[in-house]
């Protein structure tokens, strides 16, 4: 319809768009639900209970620490407690768990693991916050959409990628995801977007970075990404790119103040990743240099790895993290802390003995990471048994049939997607194009931090790779509503 068309004919919107945007949400987190209604409970890893086990550990030990301030404060006088001080108990903790997980999403965890222990609280938080992070771009991209063909969008994303698998997977992992899609509306379409809602964006990508260790780079990479494309598009004034840029940077440094305090609260130490476990020297030793490292100088560095395993570590990451052999439960507390302390020193004498090979893996391990991330890693069937030290128990028979049929759906979407976006590139915004280009950015990101540092697996790539063809769907959405209307004779 031309500019003329348009004049004579202007379109009502259907209902008041604060009102759109609220049912939107609301279908569509329900629509998120559907792993959670066909399996009865969420999906469940190891970590899952660990996180569990941690986050009580941590709000029971921050209630402790509240208490005995106040008694400092306002009870001076009162006699000494005979029992162990909150700080000794934590050393106690670390030295019998080999190190700690996000404090953050650890107390997360307990707080939502309703009903029970079995999280399903939790599982229902983290699909609502893919419906935010969803509603958000579709209020950018499709803002006047109407409902019937905003909820099949929703439910292309719901059935076609993997948000909903990994939004049920009570780990951080989605919110890798809700952080990109966040970073890309906070920075990409900042000028169509209010102050109050750059505030709600900054807190929700902060409190994702604060979550998973792997989320900072992530999050920093799609942040610069789109900063520099905002500050490209728009050209603002020296004084307004200033101000963007604060805007762009808040959520790196608020999660940043968040990590660096509670490391301190905590545990009395400034650290991004206090008491971590060493995955950076497992990837190391797995991908060969760092095993090879260990064979020739263990003799003469006196690392303290070398201590536990000699010159012959277990070459598989799991083996040399968790497995009974590894050093989970070999390495005492002081072995622990200097295996932490050496990690980067052996894996960056590592990498300078064997460029070649190290640059050879990574960037394999890179490319194989972003092309995987089906639901395989999601197992059926399983259940957080309650009681003074909850384990994950199999207790119905796995479905692995329907999980095949999710990643063939989740693979046919995010191929149809790509497929999309070179048929219609000329029919794209310079906004769209923007935010395709940070998304694939934050999904890059993705795959060499989790492929180099970490391993291939696929739910490092199925927790992000749900954006990229959800942007797609709500970008068909804007040019299935420009459509021509179909005209008749009388």
């Amino acid at each position: 319809m031309g500019e003329g068309e348009a004049q004579k004919h202007p379109v009502r919107p259907s209902a008041n768009p604060p009102i759109r945007a609220i049912t939107f949400f609301l279908v569509s987190w329900l629509l998120l639900l559907w792993p959670l209604l066909v399996n009865g409970v969420p999906f469940y890893s190891s970590d899952s209970a660990s996180y569990l086990r941690g986050g009580e550990f941590g709000f029971n030990t921050g209630i402790l620490m509240i208490d005995q301030w106040w008694r400092l404060l306002f009870a001076a006088s009162a006699p000494p407690a005979v029992v162990e001080g909150p700080n000794t108990i934590v050393a106690h903790a670390i030295a019998e768990s080999g190190g700690t997980r996000s404090l953050v999403y650890s107390v997360s965890t307990y707080l939502l693991r309703a009903p029970g222990t079995s999280l399903l609280l939790l599982a229902i938080a983290q699909a609502g916050t893919v419906a935010f992070s969803l509603t958000m771009l579709r209020s950018l991209i499709a803002p006047r959409s109407a409902m019937a063909p905003s909820i099949m969008v929703a439910a292309a994303v719901a059935l076609l990628t993997p948000a909903a698998w990994y939004a049920a997977y009570v780990v951080p992992d989605i919110l890798a995801g809700v952080a990109i899609a966040s970073a890309v509306t906070l920075t990409v379409t900042f000028d169509r977007i209010g102050p109050a809602q750059r505030l709600v964006l900054v807190m929700v990508t902060a409190f994702c970075i604060t979550v998973h260790g792997s989320h900072l780079p992530i999050a920093f990479a799609t942040l610069a990404a789109g900063g520099a494309v905002n500050l490209w598009l728009q050209r603002p004034s020296i004084a307004a790119g200033v101000r963007r840029a604060l805007w762009f940077l808040s959520p790196i440094a608020i999660a940043v103040l968040t990590l660096l305090g509670t490391s301190y609260f905590a545990f009395g130490e400034l650290s991004l990743a206090p008491k971590r476990y060493p995955i950076q020297l497992a990837r190391s030793v797995a991908d060969g240099p760092g095993a090879w490292h260990l064979r020739d100088h263990c003799a003469t560095e006196r690392y303290a790895i070398c201590e536990i395993y000699g010159t012959n570590p277990p070459r598989r990451v799991g083996d040399f993290l968790w497995a009974e052999g590894g050093v989970r439960f070999r390495a005492t507390p002081a072995q622990m802390d200097r295996i932490r302390a050496e990690e980067s020193l052996i894996v960056g004498r590592a990498a300078m003995e064997y460029p070649g090979h190290q640059i050879r893996r990574s960037v394999t391990n890179t490319f194989e990471q972003l092309i995987v991330f089906g639901p395989g890693d999601l197992p059926f069937g399983f259940e957080l048994v309650d009681g003074e030290d909850p384990t994950i128990v199999s207790t119905t028979p796995d479905r692995p049939a329907l999980r095949s049929i999710g990643k063939l759906l989740i693979y046919f979407g995010f191929v149809g997607a790509v497929l999309a976006i070179f048929a219609l590139r000329r029919k794209l915004q310079p906004i769209e194009i923007a935010a395709l280009t940070v998304v694939s950015v934050g999904l890059l990101a993705n795959a060499a931090v989790c492929g180099i540092l970490s391993g291939v697996t696929d739910r490092y790539q199925g927790r992000v790779a749900w954006v990229l063809p959800a942007l797609v769907f709500l970008i068909l959405l804007r040019l299935w509503n420009l459509r021509k209307p179909v005209t008749s004779s009388a």
